[in-house]
């Protein structure tokens, strides 16, 4: 299980706003809830799960809405399901019409939790380097249907950087993706970059970028590790993500047992702080 914790960013001054977690599943407890509202968290990104069925679905995310409703955290984002099955670049068109109307059912339960986001995997892998090309194209044409069920429940659509042999594993591959979109935007992953700088990233992309998940990780693959444990500069990409114009919510992304709620809030509030103070 991830966890997630975000931060809203939304002034030129760069205070916060507000804060808040999510989990990428309905499965966190009501006092980790609470518990994250104690810490100071605000908001929620909430994983829609794609075991069981529609129904089943529906009722574990209204569940979570409802505990995070109990606990006083606001949804910000929900994360669309992914696996080697859901996967709308798969060459089959069958399928993929399949997974598309699989997804367009799932966005309409998002609907019901008022998300300002949503999250979507352009690919799962493994992806042979001969079929690319035309996984490219079919992401490219999923997008185009996902993005009006996105639109009509009043959120955005966030395609996700990915890392190995996904796509969307580079800046030029994501921008290509999302290309004839201008309404759909990028959802950045600190800890997915595996070929490409993440402050490149963060300049090419600019003020595509709507949301984040924000985790550490060695460079070699992901590790969804507190900030800090691993490779990256983090005052650095602080810095970059306020220079592209991000508004959005800073979301920690980590894997059970990384950090806890006080320490990831401190964390945030340091880089806040050492931003404002180079003003």
């Amino acid at each position: 299980m991830l966890w997630t914790v975000a931060l809203l960013l939304g002034t030129t001054t760069l205070w916060a706003q507000c804060l808040g977690v999510g989990g990428s599943t309905s499965g966190m407890r009501p006092e980790a809830m609470a518990q994250a509202a104690a810490a100071g968290v605000g908001y929620v990104e909430i994983g829609i799960s794609g075991k069981g069925t529609p129904d089943e679905i529906r009722e574990k995310a209204l569940h979570a809405k409802e505990m995070a409703d109990r606990a006083g955290l606001k949804v910000w984002s929900c994360h669309l399901p992914f696996s080697r099955k859901i996967d709308i670049s798969v060459l089959d068109d069958s399928l993929r019409r399949a997974n598309i109307e699989f997804l367009t059912r799932m966005i309409a339960i998002c609907g019901e939790l008022g998300p300002q986001r949503l999250v979507l995997h352009p690919s799962t892998e493994p992806i042979a380097d001969a079929e690319r090309e035309q996984r490219i194209r079919n992401s490219i044409a999923s997008i185009g249907i996902l993005r009006r069920e996105a639109r009509r429940i009043g959120a955005v659509l966030c395609i996700e950087d990915l890392p190995r042999t996904c796509l969307g594993r580079t800046s030029d591959e994501l921008l290509r993706i999302i290309a004839p979109y201008p309404d759909v935007m990028i959802c950045f992953d600190t800890n997915h970059l595996l070929k490409e700088d993440p402050l490149h990233f963060i300049e090419a992309c600019g003020d595509r970028i709507a949301t984040v998940h924000i985790s550490d990780y060695d460079g070699v693959d992901e590790r969804h590790w507190f900030p800090g444990k691993g490779i990256l500069d983090w005052p650095a990409l602080y810095g970059a993500l306020m220079k592209a114009g991000y508004k959005g919510v800073f979301m920690y992304e980590l894997k059970n047992g990384e950090g806890t709620f006080d320490g990831m809030v401190s964390f945030y509030e340091s880089l806040n702080d050492s931003s404002r103070a180079k003003e």
